[in-house]
């Protein structure tokens, strides 16, 4: 006897909730494990590009550094420069005062000078005019001064003048 009037269907093992409920599941399972990947490929990425980064990080600071060793080394040439500028320009003046010390009575054949002092050969018509035109302005700035004359046929005198140990060359006088 049957008591129903249809035939009965075959009852699907997971209901259309259940089947919605394991496809969420699977799709979220599966967006899971996609994140999980694209985080650890992104990881690795990252780990590569540290790596890269640190390894031009270090060229940059050696580059850095030869760079500061160029700039100190350029520095120092530039002051190099100047003080050889400096000194030029000082030793010109200096040349040129000597120059200017010496008076129209007297005619220089030669001057030589160096760090230690000054040497001076020339002629002038008397000791007296060299002693009172050109002695004294070389005895304020030289310590020392030794001049020798030798007499000329003509009555004039020619003198050779070592001056030395200059007082603005940084020596001073001795007490």
């Amino acid at each position: 006897m049957s008591y129903s009037f249809i035939r009965p269907k075959p009852k699907p093992k997971l209901d259309s909730e259940s089947r919605m409920i394991l496809i969420f599941l699977l799709v979220t399972l599966l967006l899971i494990l996609g994140f999980t990947a694209y985080i650890f490929l992104k990881m690795r990425s990252m780990q590569s590009e540290i790596v890269s980064m640190q390894k031009q990080t270090e060229s940059f600071r050696s580059q850095s550094r030869q760079f500061r060793d160029e700039i100190a080394r350029i520095e120092l040439l530039a002051q190099k420069y100047d003080a050889i500028s400096t000194n030029n320009t000082l030793m010109k003046e200096s040349i040129q005062n000597l120059f200017d010390l010496v008076p129209d009575q007297i005619t220089l054949t030669k001057a030589m000078l160096d760090r230690n002092g000054l040497v001076l050969y020339g002629v002038t018509p008397s000791k007296d005019v060299y002693n009172y035109l050109l002695l004294a302005p070389l005895k304020s700035v030289f310590q020392r001064n030794v001049t020798t004359f030798y007499p000329l046929e003509n009555g004039w005198w020619r003198f050779v003048s070592v001056n030395e140990g200059s007082i603005e060359a940084g020596n001073e006088v001795p007490e």
